[in-house]
């Protein structure tokens, strides 16, 4: 008997058929980055890097990358921020204190 023949070199090809067709549908599948990074205003990612906040005596953080945003939290100077993407030019940063995530404006690092 051949060995092309034999069931177990069936089984074989038939399970690498099989396998190769649902990886395949799984990529086809795969639903598309939206945005860059974490929000959708954001426009350049930044892979979690960690910022101290230097501005002052605090820096605000906003729901959205706009002065006139609602303020979401108060952050004081020393504390690190994780930040995830910049918008508007990397004038603001999507970032994120303790539990609360939320827009910062650049002068808060720099």
């Amino acid at each position: 008997m051949r060995f092309s023949s034999l069931p177990f070199r069936r089984a074989v090809s038939g399970l690498t058929a099989a396998t190769a067709l649902a990886l395949g549908a799984t990529l086809v599948a795969a639903p598309s980055a939206s945005a860059v990074g974490e929000h959708s205003s954001c426009t350049k990612n930044i892979r979690n890097k960690t910022l101290q906040v230097v501005q002052w005596d605090h820096a605000d953080m906003y729901a959205k990358p706009s002065f006139s945003s609602t303020v979401k939290k108060s952050v004081f100077a020393g504390s690190n921020v994780t930040v995830y993407c910049t918008a508007k030019g990397g004038d603001w940063y999507y970032s994120k204190h303790g539990s609360t995530k939320g827009w910062m404006e650049y002068h808060a690092f720099f």
